[in-house]
């Protein structure tokens, strides 16, 4: 006798006797229920004479429900009762023996059933077969199963597809599929597309989907589809090319689509978001709610939250999915009000996102990481580590982007001790070697505070790196003054088999730049697109700029500019009147920052470089003029700061002629006791600088 691979039946509960002389399938997980059903209907003697299919019916249902006892007392009722004769019986235990039993026990009892004309036993061995790997078997069957006069129809292709697809290979699914058609000339059926109608959304080829595609369009009436099975075939092959990167020919067959579910709607939402389609994604979303709203019903958070973060909030699109977010109870759904943060943190409603966070009951760790590196954003480092503070002590744990975000406030803070705090904790946490963005804040952070050996030495330590790891720490080595180890490590980047990207330039410009490095700077910019094939963009164009304004050749930096294939951005500008106004250059300095101007007229810092450079000119009627044009145009001065991290880790924020700190006395003190000293050493305060104006 066979036997089947063990498994714990479920505990016995009570049944009742059948009636009418029918065998009750077994419709709960239990073996005992079904034994107790058929020894009632085998005690009433009526399951082999009035109910010649209850045999069958039990036997798939014993494979359905994965009741391998039950099935070796059946097969020896078919044994003993010489039942197994019968090909419905015969055909049914095989397909038991093919769920549950092993490949060499289902061909052997293959082997010892009758077979006539009946295709269904072939079918159910070809599938074992097929979706065993073992596809030479399979088609070997087939042709034992033609010349032993068993006609091969669609059903039998259909097997050997369907053993594919269970097997996880769709590619030979569609294969198949096609030599169905081209080999066997059979017909394909509905079911034949119900068997592949899971695997096209996960088949890779854009060439595949378009002929299957083509070949459903010829062959729909041909095959008999009915509309329902019609819509679950385009569904498919939208998701298809949507997962194949081919959202056009998404969206022609979504549109043919009549009734579209939530799944592929959200398929295609993705889709257009992730080629920034948004307004075609928008109108996804928008035909979802109307359809859902026809079925008293209302959206799922997934097409929300997808959404949200990328809606435009001048077109007033994000307050009407916000109003039907409310309207709908959405108001409670954490993943939705994250992404409603997002979207208003995105759009610096920085207000709006912490009112919906403070009224968020059930936060959850991307609530708090949103408003953090949201406050990161807008240089509230404050409130962001403020956040993180609160965060821990809601018993909230941090995840790699809770670090990574924090890191980054630091970074911009220049909060060396958070910083380590930070490094310490992670270590604890079990971070630091697991994941590479949080290695590279944690590097950067590092970086920007000044502790270069600190950096390297988490460079060094790190088991994976990645290209932005070699950016970080070729930049950290270029602001801190040590331009000729960043291009060292440029060159070991290369060596390790790295691929240098545009931002890898970037780096290697700037620390060329602060070093006055003006040829090496040429050098790296002209191979840049020879060597890489890298377009120069505007970052690019501004380090060069500054470069030759760090060396005083501020002519050939103007020519420059003149030169570029580009329109040149602030960020070009910004650096020529840098250097302008380091070189006492008045001529180019107006024309750099009026080009600022035009640019960001509202930005207050470039005109008050203009204004400082007429005063130290002596040029006042142009500082009246300024200062008029600034009054006449709303333009205010942002005060700038400094700051200071003292041993407690506090950092302290000073204003100019800030007397608003609580040890203001003190401070002036001791600083005008410095001055005093100083002077009294020598020193003599230099209180103009000596431009002089050039045509």
């Amino acid at each position: 006798m066979a036997t089947f691979p063990v498994t714990t039946s479920p505990p016995p509960h009570q049944s009742t006797p059948p009636t009418a002389g029918h065998l009750r399938l077994p419709t709960a997980t239990s073996a005992d229920a079904a034994l107790a059903t058929l020894s009632a209907c085998l005690s009433s003697g009526r399951l082999t004479t009035s109910s010649p299919s209850d045999l069958p019916r039990t036997l798939r249902a014993a494979a359905d429900l994965r009741l391998p006892r039950l099935g070796l007392q059946l097969h020896a009722f078919l044994v003993k009762t010489r039942l197994l004769a019968d090909p419905f019986s015969a055909s049914a235990l095989l397909h038991l023996y093919s769920t549950l039993g092993p490949l060499h026990r289902t061909r052997l009892l293959f082997d010892r059933i009758p077979k006539s004309t009946y295709p269904i036993p072939w079918n159910t061995m070809i599938l074992r077969y097929a979706q065993d790997g073992f596809l030479d078997e399979a088609f070997e069957l087939m042709v034992a199963m033609e010349e032993s006069g068993v006609p091969i129809g669609a059903s039998t292709w259909n097997a050997v597809i369907a053993g594919c697809v269970r097997a996880g290979n769709g590619e030979l699914a569609i294969e198949l599929l096609g030599k169905m058609v081209s080999v066997g000339g059979v017909v394909p059926n509905v079911a034949t597309f119900n068997t592949v109608l899971h695997v096209i959304s996960v088949l890779r080829g854009v060439d595949v989907l378009r002929e299957l595609h083509a070949f459903v369009l010829r062959n729909a009436e041909v095959v008999g589809l009915g509309p329902v099975d019609l819509d679950r075939l385009q569904e498919s092959l939208a998701a298809g090319y949507i997962c194949s990167s081919c959202v056009q020919y998404a969206g022609r067959v979504f549109r043919d689509v009549r009734i579209s579910t939530c799944f592929l709607g959200n398929l295609m939402i993705s889709g257009f978001l992730d080629t920034g389609q948004r307004n075609q994604a928008l109108g996804v979303l928008r035909e979802m709610a109307f359809g859902c709203g026809y079925g008293a019903q209302h959206l799922p958070s997934v097409s929300l939250t997808l959404v949200l973060p990328e809606v435009n909030l001048t077109t007033k699109r994000g307050l009407e999915i916000h109003a039907y977010a409310y309207r709908h109870g959405f108001e409670c759904d954490t993943s939705v009000c994250n992404a409603l943060m997002a979207m208003y943190a995105k759009r610096d409603k920085i207000c709006l996102a912490d009112k919906i966070f403070q009224g968020l009951d059930d936060k959850d760790v991307v609530s708090w990481n949103t408003m953090i590196s949201s406050y990161a954003t807008v240089h509230d480092f404050d409130l962001s580590f403020e956040l993180f503070r609160e965060m821990q002590r809601n018993d909230t744990r941090p995840d790699d982007y809770t670090f990574t975000s924090v890191l980054n406030a630091c970074s911009f803070a220049c909060n060396h001790r958070t910083v380590m705090a930070l490094h310490g904790q992670m270590i604890r946490m079990g971070l630091c070697h697991s994941y590479v963005d949080d290695m590279n804040s944690l590097m950067d952070a590092y970086g920007k505070c000044g502790f270069i050996d600190e950096a390297q030495n988490i460079f060094d330590e790190a088991d994976r790196k990645d290209t932005i790891s070699w950016n970080i720490i070729i930049s950290c080595y270029g602001y801190s003054g040590f331009p000729q180890r960043a291009i060292r490590l440029f060159h070991q980047m290369q060596d390790q088999g790295y691929k240098p990207t545009r931002v890898t330039f970037i780096a290697v410009l700037a620390a060329c730049s602060h070093a006055g490095l003006v040829d090496e700077a040429l050098h790296y910019f002209e191979g840049m697109h020879r060597d890489y094939n890298i377009t120069a963009d505007e970052a690019h164009y501004a380090c060069i700029i500054d470069c030759f304004g760090r060396a005083g050749q501020l002519e050939q930096a103007y020519e420059f500019v003149r030169g570029m294939p580009v329109v040149p951005n602030a960020c070009v500008w910004g650096a020529l009147l840098s250097s302008c106004r380091i070189h006492g250059n008045i001529g180019l300095a107006e024309i750099a920052a009026k080009k600022l101007i035009e640019l960001d007229p509202q930005h207050s810092g470039y005109w008050m470089l203009l204004k400082d450079i007429y005063a130290k000119a002596m040029r006042w009627n142009d500082v009246s003029q300024l200062r008029t044009a600034m009054r006449d145009k709303g333009i205010k001065k942002c005060p700038g700061y400094s700051w200071i991290e003292v041993q407690d880790s506090e950092v302290h924020r000073f204003l100019t002629a800030d007397k608003l700190h609580a040890q203001s006395h003190q401070i002036y003190r001791v600083l005008g006791g410095l001055t005093e000293q100083l002077m009294d050493e020598g020193y003599e305060p230099k209180i103009d600088v000596d431009l002089t104006y050039t045509e």
